[in-house]
Order: structure tokens, then sequence, then C-alpha cells
């Protein structure tokens, strides 16, 4: 949970659509064009490290996706803490041949433990709706250690679909171990 002191929280508050803001803040998928149908999965999990360099069409050779959450493990939030500047200037984007391969491979869900798969601004968002229109939904700032990694086999995801902002707060449960908690 973000804190109402957490300069993140501070952030949303002072924003024009605080409502839309505050969504996008903590765990949450970006639904710009569309939602999920559901408001709670269970899915069987692919995870790639991608700590020490990005996502390569190499780590996607022979890995089923299909209907999958497929979790890019980066560190960038056990490393440098949620939100901070450190967090903000880590380079987790992935190329986008990258994710035209893991579309094609149907994957419902794109968990990273960052602020998204594309960089800041313009290419993050582009990134979302590609996910969206393909059917797989991105959700970021997931709270994951490199001791989680090793033991997730499956995620409960519970989505709050009911809110009306383009961020979806949502829950993350493995193994029955919570990972990520409404923001």
């Amino acid at each position: 949970m973000v804190e109402p002191d957490h300069p993140a929280y501070q952030w949303a508050k002072r924003q024009s659509d605080a409502v839309n803001a505050f969504g996008h803040i903590g765990t949450h998928i970006d639904c710009y064009e569309s939602v999920p149908a559901e408001d709670e999965y269970l899915v069987d999990v692919v995870i790639i490290d991608c700590r020490q360099q990005p996502v390569s069409m190499a780590d996607l050779h022979g890995v089923a996706l299909t209907g999958k959450a497929l979790i890019l493990y980066s560190g960038n939030l056990e490393q440098h803490g949620y939100a901070t500047p450190s967090y903000g200037a880590q380079d987790t984007a992935i190329s986008s041949a990258v994710l035209t391969e893991i579309l094609q491979q149907a994957p419902a869900f794109i968990v990273i433990d960052s602020y998204g798969i594309g960089t800041h601004g313009e290419q993050h968002i582009s990134f979302d709706k590609r996910c969206e229109s393909a059917g797989c939904f991105v959700i970021e700032n997931v709270n994951l250690t490199h001791a989680d990694i090793r033991a997730i086999k499956s995620l409960k995801i519970v989505i709050d679909t009911t809110d009306t902002a383009t961020g979806k707060r949502c829950q993350l449960t493995a193994l029955g171990k919570a990972v990520s908690e409404f923001a």
C-alpha cells in the first residue's frame, strides 16, 4: 500500500485529474482502451530474469505463454524502492520486436516489478495499448523479490475493474503469499 506521505501519493494528489492519477500509483493495470473481462484470474506463470539484460528473442524461444502471466523480473523495485528517482531512472523497457513476439504467443498478462514495459511517456502508453488490443494486460509496480520469483508457479490476480481511472488497482497472490497489495 502506498502511504499518504509517500512521494508518489503526493504527486497523484497534486494532479489536475487526481482520481485518474491515483489509479496509476502502486500495483495496477493500465486500461486505456479496454478492461479485463473478469475481475479475478488464476494463471500459470513464466518468469524471465532480466536483471542483467533486457528480454531478448532468445529468451522467448520455446517458451509457451498462451493464457499465462509472463513475469519480467527486473529487480528494479527490490533494488531501488518504489517511485524513487533511481527506480524511475532504471531502464526496464523491452524492444518493440520483443513485444511483438510476446504478443504473438498470447499471454493473458505481462507482470513487471517496474514502472512498465516501455519507456516513460508515449512509448509506455503505446505498448500498453498494443497489449490491450491483443487481449493482454500489463501489471506494473509489482513488489517481487528474488526469493519470490523462485517459488511462484501461478498467480491469483484480483482487479478492481469498477474503478473509473485508466489505472486499475490490482492484487497479486502467488502460492498463498501476497506479493503485491492494492495501492
